[in-house]
């Protein structure tokens, strides 16, 4: 440690308040999408690895304080997405009752929101958009999350359901939609399952 200074501190009697400055903008639905970005040149992106099993990712997201994160492969690819959610819902239980399976033995890439599912916006016009007009794009693909990307087709940044709640400090439902026939026959017969029971 020979080459390191050691910094000059200040006692913390005289403190009485915490800033917030990043904190106190006042943002509504009309403020520029800009400002609730999560931009991957600003901010590491929460990446997590597609064979990391169900209880393990929920800790490491609970432990990191995120909702979510970008599920990549071996070689560090893209593979989707995932979120706390995603790993707590009725669905697991269902792909794990459908594949014959534990719900500890399922990983996040039995559960995340694959790339071919998802939609992105392009990074470089964000600015031409309002938080409500991501809200509604949201609201229309039936996810929580949509993706930025940069004109090399690379992921720039995301933008979630959830960071918007906290911006507006109200409550949002977005109703995820099936993408797929099998997801479809899925939440239908999850349905009659259910109503069977009761």
């Amino acid at each position: 440690m020979a080459n390191f200074r050691v910094i000059e501190t200040i006692s913390l009697n005289n403190v009485q308040s915490i800033s917030n400055l990043c904190g106190n903008q006042a943002f509504d639905i009309s403020s520029n999408a800009s400002h609730i970005v999560t931009d991957f040149s600003q901010k590491r992106p929460q990446l997590i690895e597609k064979d990391v099993l169900v209880d393990q990712a929920l800790y490491m997201m609970k432990m990191g304080h995120v909702r979510s994160k970008i599920v990549i492969d071996h070689d560090e690819n893209f593979m989707g997405v995932i979120s706390s959610s995603d790993l707590s819902s009725y669905k697991v239980l269902h792909i794990a009752q459908l594949r014959n399976v534990s719900r500890g033995d399922l990983s996040v890439e039995n559960l995340m929101l694959k790339k071919d599912e998802m939609r992105a916006i392009d990074f470089a016009k964000i600015n031409n958009y309002t938080i409500g007009d991501v809200l509604a794009t949201l609201k229309n693909l039936g996810q929580q999350h949509v993706l930025l990307i940069d004109k090399e087709h690379t992921l720039r940044g995301l933008i979630s359901a959830s960071d918007i709640a906290r911006a507006l400090h109200i409550p949002i439902n977005i109703n995820e939609k099936a993408h797929t026939f099998k997801e479809i026959f899925d939440v239908v017969f999850a349905q009659l399952e259910k109503n069977k029971t009761t």
